[in-house]
């Protein structure tokens, strides 16, 4: 079951879908997926769709959403900075929160790329976030999304402000915005569990990421052990059915052996 939501954020209306288990018991533990860079709530060959169908068939509730300038959302990526990315991120965290039958207290962010750094400085800095998962993410914003961008476009944005990328603005401001954001810093304050897969072949995202997330994460007192894992041969975005599934395979097997836990440890 899934129906469609709309969220306020600011001056913006933010699209998004709510997936629901078909079968309910107690409170439901929510997922919310984040997008990355010009991505979207479906994702590159449907990869949020159908990841989340894959963990509502599990027991999840799953939420996925456009930011502003994206999607369905209302806005334009002229505008679009990680902090307002951040900001609307705390919105839809406040809505989903006060839905019948959520379960506020097991709230999971899963970040794609840019919308794995943005999730991991959400999880830095909400502790509503229980559980973290990084797939493939962006450590070093703006060294990562310039190159990305490529030399001769940062040489435009920064001698006409702009860029047009594909179809999307990418501005001056966007490229300074993402200086100020030190995604592996933000996470020193996570008390929560995580959890970092990477495609091993990835293109356009540095694999060697996923070894520092968990190596920050893993200098935190009191907090249970991260290992990241690698998706052999796949792509920045998993586009084949076999890195997906390997990809959703290895997510869901960490979060219902966390699952297991929370719910012996709160009974």
């Amino acid at each position: 079951m899934h129906k469609m939501i709309t969220i306020r954020s600011g001056e913006h209306n933010l699209s998004g879908v709510l997936h629901l288990p078909e079968y309910k018991k107690n409170k439901i533990p929510l997922v919310i997926l984040l997008h990355g860079f010009v991505g979207s709530k479906v994702g590159e060959h449907r990869l949020f769709v159908k990841a989340s169908r894959y963990f509502t068939e599990r027991g999840f509730a799953v939420f996925r959403f456009d930011f502003s300038g994206c999607g369905e959302s209302d806005g334009d990526y002229g505008d679009v900075t990680l902090t307002n990315q951040l900001s609307e991120v705390q919105d839809v965290i406040d809505y989903l929160s006060t839905i019948c039958g959520i379960d506020k207290d097991r709230i999971t962010l899963i970040g794609h790329s840019l919308g794995g750094a943005v999730a991991a400085l959400t999880a830095g800095a909400d502790s509503r976030i229980k559980q973290l998962i990084l797939w493939s993410p962006v450590g070093t914003p703006y060294e990562d999304i310039t190159g990305i961008l490529g030399p001769k476009a940062v040489r435009e944005i920064t001698k006409e402000g702009h860029f047009d990328y594909h179809g999307f603005t990418i501005s001056q401001k966007f490229l300074k915005d993402l200086q100020e954001h030190q995604p592996f810093k933000a996470l020193r304050s996570f008390t929560g569990d995580a959890h970092v897969i990477h495609a091993k072949a990835d293109e356009q995202i540095p694999k060697e990421h996923a070894a520092r997330y968990s190596k920050v994460l893993n200098k935190r007192l009191l907090t249970r052990e991260v290992y990241e894992q690698y998706v052999e041969n796949a792509d920045h975005t998993f586009s084949n059915g076999i890195f997906e599934e390997e990809l959703f395979r290895k997510s869901i097997s960490w979060l219902e052996g966390n699952e297991t836990e929370l719910i012996a440890l709160r009974s």
